[in-house]
């Protein structure tokens, strides 16, 4: 299996980690979790949201970014939503789908 460098940036740190996936494919999804799993351990939400994960492959090409505040709650109920959890369901607005 393929090897890739997971290079997380917060506040200016950098700390990494190698991981091997089946395909380029699953790097995004892996540093999504990642990201989701950082902030939940450290339960700032806010102060992580310029935070970044950057995945490269065995050669060095960038092949997934993860902004923190691309997975961050969004709306007026994000403090009581899990993160990544969808958007809470406004009473009276119906949606297509």
């Amino acid at each position: 299996m393929p090897k890739f460098r997971f290079e997380t940036t917060t506040s200016g740190q950098t700390t990494a980690f190698e991981e091997e996936l089946d395909s380029p494919e699953m790097a995004s999804p892996r540093a999504i979790e990642k990201a989701r799993a950082a902030m939940v351990a450290d339960g700032s939400d806010t102060e992580q949201s310029g935070s970044v994960t950057r995945v490269y492959d065995e050669a060095g090409y960038l092949v997934a970014t993860v902004n923190f505040s691309d997975v961050l709650p969004i709306g007026p109920d994000a403090a009581q939503q899990g993160i990544g959890d969808p958007p809470a369901e406004e009473p009276g607005v119906m949606r297509s789908g």
